[in-house]
Parts: structure tokens; sequence; C-alpha cells
């Protein structure tokens, strides 16, 4: 079947990872290897679903020196940019990686997202019937007003970002049509439990046949989809890369819900586990 058009709407900034080549020294200098990528949780979403095959379309902020260059930098990645200027801190992220792959450091600069106001996007997105990808990076009036600008047709998917910023989300549900959430940012929307329990919290408050996938790092996952639900271990891996793989098994799931919405959630969690697994062991693309 053709697929639909992509909209992602969030966070764009570069990530710089440095990745030490030794044992850790506090107070000394360490040897590093860096690499510099396109990030945030929207803008890694739209990268992965363009390298699935998809039409992909970016909405977000840059500071308007900034603009030309990360605009490139998504159509390099396969996505169409539109990227309004709004004046202020460049946003960014670094990561100090230890040698087996976990973050030691993770530093976020990202006070220009705060500085954006309802209006200035609902008129770049509210247009299109393609499934709509919304982040948490932006602040909650801002999401609020998205999500009322949506028809009713259209799908409507989330992910939580961050522990920091889930809170953001919570009068969105209900109009989301699925949402992606770890264990701890799930917490902050649902009560502690298991992550089957959390998930289905979650799906009570959202559209009908609402899907939510809930994470644990390395131990048990949860999708439900409207009444049903589905729970796995992910494959296990030999670390090369922790963050970013929650965006990537985002991704196979909004693909999933947007391309077979009838399939049941024990194949779409399946899918969206092996990408992330894919994406930690440095094995992008094998599910793309």
């Amino acid at each position: 079947m053709d697929m639909p058009v992509f909209h992602i709407c969030g966070g764009v900034h570069l990530d710089r990872h440095l990745h030490l080549e030794g044992e850790v020294v506090l107070g000394r200098t360490s040897p590093a290897a860096q690499r510099i990528e396109i990030g945030g949780v929207a803008a890694n979403i739209a990268r992965h679903l363009a390298a699935r095959g998809g039409d992909v379309r970016f909405t977000g902020v840059q500071p308007p020196a900034e603009i030309e260059m990360m605009a490139a930098r998504l159509r390099a990645a396969g996505v169409e940019a539109s990227l309004l200027p709004l004046e202020g801190e460049v946003p960014g992220y670094t990561a100090v990686v230890a040698a087996d792959g976990e973050i030691l450091v993770g530093a976020a600069s990202m006070s220009l997202y705060d500085a954006v106001a309802p209006d200035m996007l609902t008129g770049q997105i509210a247009t299109g019937s393609g499934p709509l990808v919304i982040d948490a990076n932006f602040p909650e009036p801002v999401l609020q007003a998205i999500c009322a600008a949506q028809p009713e047709a259209r799908l409507l998917f989330a992910a939580a970002t961050s522990v920091a910023k889930t809170a953001r989300l919570v009068d969105c549900l209900a109009r989301l049509d699925g949402i992606v959430l770890n264990r701890s940012e799930a917490a902050v929307l649902a009560s502690q439990g298991p992550v089957a329990d959390m998930a289905c919290a979650l799906a009570a408050r959202m559209r009908p046949s609402g899907a939510v996938l809930v994470s644990d790092g390395a131990g048990e996952a949860a999708l439900v989809k409207g009444d049903d639900c589905a729970t796995a271990i992910p494959p296990p891996v030999d670390l090369v890369r922790a963050n970013g793989a929650g965006d990537a098994m985002a991704a196979a799931l909004f693909w999933g819900l947007a391309a077979d919405p009838a399939a049941g959630p024990a194949a779409q969690l399946e899918d969206a586990l092996g990408a992330g697994a894919d994406f930690a062991a440095g094995r992008q693309g094998e599910h793309d």
C-alpha cells in the first residue's frame, strides 16, 4: 500500500557524542572520538521514518543563522524541512559515552524551544491528512494548541522525550492515537506498576484503539492497543549506543500503526523492539 505523508513537529538540533576510548579518570583529560549528527526526538523519528522509505515533512524552529545548515542536514537524511526563525541560543545536546556504550553525562541546552509560542506552529501543520508526530520539547500550551488544531480523522502520535517534559503531554492524551514512553516517563502520567498495567492505564485515557508502548531498557516492554496487550523482552544486544534507541523504536511503532493499523500488538511490539535493539547495537538500517 502507499504510505501517507508523515508530518513531524518538535525538537531538532545537533547531538555531539564524545566516546571515551579508555577508562575514565576524573579530573583528567581523556581521549575520545567525536560524532556529530542531527538530534532531537522528533528529528530522530523523522530520520528513521525517512530511512524506511517514508515521505516525511518536518516543522521546527532554529535561530535564523542556523536554518540553512540544519535544513540541509535534514534534507540529506531524506526529510523535507520547514524551520521557522526564532531568536535565541542555538539548541544542542552533548553526551559523554563510556567505552561500553553507556552514557556517563548528558547535557542539554534547549532554552530556544521554551520560547516557542502557540500560534507559531499550528498554521504550519494544521493542513494535511497524513499522521502527525510530536515530541514534548515545546511548552505545554504549544502542544495543546497543536492537538486542538488537528482534524478528528488525523492520526496523532507523541513521544515523551524525557521525564522532565513528559507532564506536558497530560492534556494531550485524550487526542492521541499513539504514544511511546519508557517506564520512568510513564510513571509521570500513571501509577507505578508492571509495564502492562501502566500502558493499560494510559490507553484508557486516549482515543479509541489508542496504542501505548512502555519500555524498560533491557526489561519487559508492553504494547497496548485498545483492549489488546502484548509484552516482550527486547533482543539482547552488545551495546554500542544507548542514546536514541527509543526514537528508533518509536518510529517503527508509528510506521506500523499508519501502515497496518489492524496488526496485532505482538507483531508491532516485536518490530519496534527490534528496531530499538538494532540501533543500540549499531545495526541501524536492518529494520529500515
